[in-house]
């Protein structure tokens, strides 16, 4: 099966995972474990962000031929999901099953918060970089974006 019909598959079936894990998980945070069903969507969010960043980063460094479209599609996934990262970390997420959150988090609102910001930002700018279709322009975009991933977990992810 060529590289890139692996790749839509597997980006198919991480959407999909994300709808279901939203789908199960919304309904059921008013009962008892509100915490676990907040890191569950957290994790599943996460989950489809870096599987987008996977896509496009085998392709920014060679390992899988380069397809525009393709690559437009996972910056365009990975801009709407920053948009959605931020707002899994609500009050009461800390706690209730296993996560990789620093506490920081919750204590450093008004840092972390400008971490997500810049996240949304550099992605907004990489789906607009992804939409010229040239591998050049995209590089350095996926770059800055991966970037502030990168500031992010160094500060408030556990290894």
């Amino acid at each position: 099966m060529p590289v890139i019909s692996r790749i839509r598959i597997l980006t198919l079936a991480t959407a999909a995972l994300a709808i279901v894990a939203v789908t199960v998980a919304a309904p059921s945070w008013s009962q008892a474990n509100r915490g676990a069903q907040l890191i569950k969507y957290r994790q599943s969010t996460y989950s489809v962000l870096g599987t987008q960043f996977g896509i496009m980063g085998a392709m920014a460094s060679g390992k899988a031929p380069y397809d525009a479209k393709v690559f437009q599609l996972a910056a365009e996934r990975a801009a709407y999901m920053s948009t959605i990262a931020a707002d899994t970390f609500a009050a009461g997420s800390d706690t209730g099953a296993p996560t990789k959150a620093r506490p920081e988090i919750w204590s450093q609102q008004a840092e972390f918060q400008k971490l997500m910001t810049n996240l949304q930002d550099r992605t907004a700018a990489l789906a607009t970089a992804a939409r010229s279709g040239n591998l050049d322009t995209v590089k350095p975009a996926f770059g800055a974006a991966g970037q502030s991933c990168k500031a992010c977990h160094d500060k408030y992810k556990l290894d």
